[in-house]
């Protein structure tokens, strides 16, 4: 075995920075969309980067939907992940790039602290096919570049911290290494927790049981120390608080479950995917197998990582059944269902145990940690996830706020909303105008349109040629000339509608503006337009 080689393998320093650094490197290749130009056309649309560039109310334009449910209360997103973007933001000036620098310093954070998690119990191989595993998660990448929740790709980012920290309580008291140093851990332990909340606060609350098991499971039965009792209780209290403000806030419509076969088939529904990773659940269930088959040996490798291996079992199993319809009666009599819009988004509490377990089979047989065996198993992850590093992508950059955000939810006795207070459905991104000429007196309106969450009716777009305050020509019609109405739009997906106004021979010189929107043929309603009291967005033409 050449030095380099077992550097790698003992837990020294040197071995520690190259298993790093390694899966660092891999970590870069699930960033690598984010380096195209442009911006990939998410579920959450352009929401994340208008957000970003509005950090004074976050979110400003409002956080995506999930499903066919909108978000409010402790389901929506926190400032804490636009905080984050804002060097980002001031250097390129953009918040479209801000939050892509964002998504990929989430990434790179995950793999980080997954990496310091799990080494001390897996070692160095062992944390590199973990933060490999973690950070290329079907779910993890199908909840940035599929869904566009950029508050959840925050978690992601903090929760394997948020575990290190609580085994550095543990391990420091087992160690004997004095209260300032217990104390320090504790202290780092709440603020990832704050941190958390300020992220998404509904999906940190859900988690809190599991980070509260964990510490009580793993390392309280060994010794029970009363830091670890008061982090515990520490733990519980914002739970309780988070269950009491969430009283009443659930979404009105019937909570998406899933079916167990969806878990592992790739079957997508409206544009999603909820697998939970072949090769990462495959490579669980031979960790268990091999925990099994060495239980009982006085490994000194293995001291402490049975109690975790059988803890993260059982962890995965509660999540897993959380989104399926057996657990609907739970939902109902606790505040899960207001922690988060659909039960799927627990998913996100899977990715801590499949990683530790899929590490976890490079300790248990020390064949699968030689360096052969080691790199097919890397490249056997990544490349099983790698049809969801591939989204569609759209060179428009409407800027720090786009042209218009209608509200389609708000009917006409709604109050007026304001943009820092209504839900954004559908954006305005652009429009561009081919003014008329005197061989062809038609002017040609070209509307970008993109829905951020779905939208139940079709609607009929208005364009009025104004001249001052006088209607001079008109054209109602459904987007595309009906070839793809409003109730068809997939979130995040960019429209291209176009709009041609014959002038009227009589017609006067100008200057002209146009008067935009939607509205219900049947009902003449008009959709709400954020910011504005009339309905009605206005464009200068010439």
């Amino acid at each position: 075995m050449s030095s380099q080689s077992r550097a790698w393998r003992e837990a020294g320093p040197p071995g520690a920075i190259l298993g790093l650094l390694l899966a660092l490197g891999l970590a870069v290749l699930a960033l690598a969309p984010l380096t195209y130009p442009g911006f990939f056309q998410a579920r959450s649309g352009y929401l994340p980067a208008l957000n970003a560039a509005h950090i004074e109310v976050a979110p400003h334009w409002g956080s995506p939907a999930e499903g066919d449910r909108p978000v409010g209360g402790l389901q929506a997103e926190g400032r804490l992940p636009y905080l984050l973007a804002q060097p980002f933001l001031a250097l390129s000036g953009s918040g479209v790039t801000a939050v892509k620098w964002g998504y990929g310093l989430a990434f790179l954070l995950g793999a980080t602290g997954t990496y310091g998690w799990t080494r001390r119990r897996l070692g160095n191989r062992g944390a590199t096919l973990a933060a490999t595993v973690y950070t290329f998660l079907p779910w993890h990448l199908s909840a940035v570049y599929t869904r566009g929740a950029y508050a959840e790709a925050w978690l992601w980012a903090l929760w394997p911290f948020l575990l290190w920290a609580v085994d550095g309580v543990g391990h420091r008291r087992e160690c004997s290494r004095g209260l300032a140093g217990i104390l320090a851990s504790l202290a780092l332990a709440i603020a990832l927790l704050a941190m958390t909340f300020w992220t998404q606060a509904g999906l940190a609350a859900l988690a809190l049981p599991l980070i509260v098991a964990y510490a009580l499971v793993v390392h309280l039965p060994r010794r029970p120390v009363v830091p670890l009792v008061g982090m515990a209780l520490l733990l519980l209290i914002p739970l309780a608080v988070a269950a009491a403000a969430a009283d009443g806030s659930a979404g009105s419509s019937a909570p998406q479950f899933l079916y167990p076969f969806q878990l592992f088939v790739d079957g997508r529904g409206e544009g999603l995917s909820f697998q939970l990773g072949t090769v990462a659940a495959g490579l669980a269930v031979v960790a268990l197998a091999l925990g099994a088959g060495r239980r009982g040996e006085a490994d000194p490798l293995l001291a402490g990582l049975g109690r975790r291996l059988w803890f993260w079992a059982g962890a995965l199993l509660v999540v897993l059944a959380l989104t399926l319809p057996l657990t609907a009666p739970l939902w109902r009599v606790t505040a899960f269902d207001a922690l988060v819009a659909q039960p799927w988004q627990a998913l996100a509490l899977a990715g801590p145990p499949l990683a530790f377990l899929a590490g976890a089979t490079v300790r248990l047989d020390r064949r699968l940690a030689a360096l052969p065996a080691l790199a097919g198993l890397l490249a056997l992850v990544i490349l099983a996830s790698y049809p969801r590093l591939a989204p569609e992508f759209t060179p428009i950059d409407p800027g720090s706020e786009p042209v218009a955000a209608f509200d389609t939810g708000r009917g006409p006795a709604a109050p007026e909303p304001e943009a820092a207070g209504g839900t954004a459905h559908v954006l305005l991104l652009d429009y561009r105008v081919q003014p008329p000429t005197e061989i062809t007196p038609t002017l040609t309106l070209t509307l970008t349109w993109q829905a951020v969450a779905p939208v139940e009716a079709d609607y009929t777009v208005f364009v009025h040629l104004l001249a001052g305050e006088e209607k001079v020509a008109q054209r109602d019609s459904q987007p595309c000339d009906g070839e793809c109405p409003t109730s068809t739009w997939q979130p995040g997906r960019i429209v291209v509608d176009r709009h041609a106004i014959s002038l009227p021979p009589e017609a006067p010189a100008g200057p002209y503006r146009l008067a935009v929107g939607l509205y219900l043929l049947e009902t003449g309603d008009r959709a709400a337009v954020l910011g504005r009291d009339d309905r009605t967005v206005y464009l200068n033409v010439y």
